[in-house]
Order: structure tokens, then C-alpha cells, then sequence
């Protein structure tokens, strides 16, 4: 991690010299947070996948065929010291997301609403996971007035950190587990 008030040195910026990381979130991934936390060479094998996913009881519950959007971080400021006006001290993000599926999982977001213990992943359509530690989730029902509109569960996650952003991974090798 890095310090805000350490000097840091960046690694050199990598440019996509070509295609593009597409985005819209495909599926989210609940994680017990008592689990240890999972290495980047973890997050990337599927065998960890397999492993984890078949794991009784449940300590990861994949959510498929989702959409949604994290529009990003941020800035938690406060006033700055010297000729520096302002210290950015970490920031807020947020992600939200829809799946189908009201009457058979009532009892799962039920529990995940009413326990703070939860670590999530997202994976976009350009199959890059995104590993978040203390998220703070809360599904509702929606049924919007039409009567040719689905039913569904709108998801709202929620998470601090120190302006290091989400652990990125490439999810290519096991993305075949979270799609229908």
C-alpha cells in the first residue's frame, strides 16, 4: 500500500497499445470476510476458483448474469497544511448492480443486508475482476410501474480505502464459472 505522506516512487505507465477493456459488470462474487485474503496469483487460477467455489459450506457465492456500473472513486479531502490547500486522505466508491431471481433469493440478500462482513468481486465483460475488501452491501427489490419490465434485485455497494483502488486481476481463465 501506499503512504500519503511518504514520498512513493510509480512504476512506469503500461499504454494499451490496441483494443479496448471493455466494461459493464457480468457477475459479483461475495466473500466472507473471515476468509484470508485471497494473493494475485490466487485471484488468477482457476483451480483456486474451482476450489473455493466448491467449498462447503459457502464462503464465496458467485452471482451470475449481472449488469452494472462503477462510475469510480471519490476524493476524501480535508484542509491542507502549508502552501498545500487541500489533502486528499482516501476515498469513497461505490458500484451498483441488477440480477434477476426475486422469489429464490429473498433469504440470501436478507442475510447479506444484515451482516458487515463482506469482501466482493466484479467482473467485467472484458473479464477483468476486481477484488474489494469491507464492502457494505444492501440489495432491494425493484418492480418498476410497466408491465413488460422485469423484476429484479438493484444491488449498492459501498467502501472506503486509502486511494489505492480495487486489486485488478485477469479473470480470462475462469470466467466461463460466473456466465450462464
Amino acid at each position: 500500500m501506499a503512504s500519503i505522506f511518504c514520498p512513493q516512487t510509480a512504476p512506469d505507465f503500461v499504454q494499451l497499445e490496441c483494443g479496448v477493456e471493455l466494461a459493464g459488470i457480468i457477475a459479483i462474487i461475495y466473500i466472507d470476510d473471515d476468509q484470508a485474503t485471497p494473493t494475485l496469483t490466487d485471484l488468477s487460477t482457476r483451480s483456486f476458483w474451482t476450489q473455493k467455489l466448491a467449498a462447503t459450506p459457502n464462503v464465496w457465492w458467485p452471482v451470475k448474469e449481472t449488469r452494472g456500473s462503477y462510475p469510480g472513486g471519490t476524493p476524501v479531502e480535508e484542509e491542507g497544511y502549508g502552501k498545500t490547500p487541500t489533502l486528499r486522505t482516501g476515498a469513497d466508491h461505490e458500484f451498483n448492480a441488477e440480477v434477476r431471481g426475486i422469489l429464490s433469493n429473498r433469504n440470501f440478500f436478507a442475510i447479506v443486508n444484515q451482516t458487515n462482513k463482506w469482501n466482493a468481486i466484479f467482473i467485467t465483460n472484458g473479464n477483468i475482476g476486481h477484488y474489494i475488501e469491507d464492502v457494505s452491501v444492501f440489495a432491494k427489490m425493484v418492480a418498476d410501474q410497466g408491465i413488460k419490465t422485469g423484476e429484479r434485485w438493484s444491488i449498492n455497494h459501498k467502501w472506503s480505502d486509502d486511494l489505492s483502488n480495487p486489486v485488478v486481476f485477469d479473470a480470462s481463465p475462469m470466467v466461463d464459472l460466473f456466465t450462464i
